[in-house]
C-alpha cells in the first residue's frame, strides 16, 4: 500500500510504501525521509497522517522540484475505527 507519493510530468518519482515501512534493512531513500522506515504499517499511517506536508516539502526541496503533485493514500486520510 502506498501511503504518500510525489509525481512530476515523468510520473511517480518518489513514494512511501511497504518497501519502506516493512523494511528490515537499514538503508532508506523514501519520501518519508526515514520516519516510517521499518516501523510497521500502523506507525507509518500515524506518522504520515501527522507529517505528510513536512515529508512532501522536504522531499521536494531535496530534489529541487518546482512542478509536482503529491498524493496521500486513502488509508492515511481515513481514521481507524478505534482512534
Amino acid at each position: 500500500m502506498t501511503l504518500i507519493a510525489v509525481y512530476t510530468s515523468e510520473g511517480c518519482i518518489g513514494r512511501c510504501d511497504a518497501k519502506c515501512y516493512a523494511a528490515t534493512e537499514a538503508h532508506c531513500e523514501c519520501i518519508c525521509g526515514g520516519m516510517n522506515h521499518g516501523g510497521g504499517l500502523t506507525q507509518a499511517l500515524d506518522n504520515t497522517r501527522l507529517h505528510a506536508e513536512v515529508m512532501i516539502e522536504k522531499y521536494a526541496g531535496a530534489k529541487g522540484l518546482q512542478a509536482f503533485r503529491a498524493e496521500v493514500g486513502e488509508e492515511v486520510q481515513q481514521l481507524g475505527l478505534f482512534e
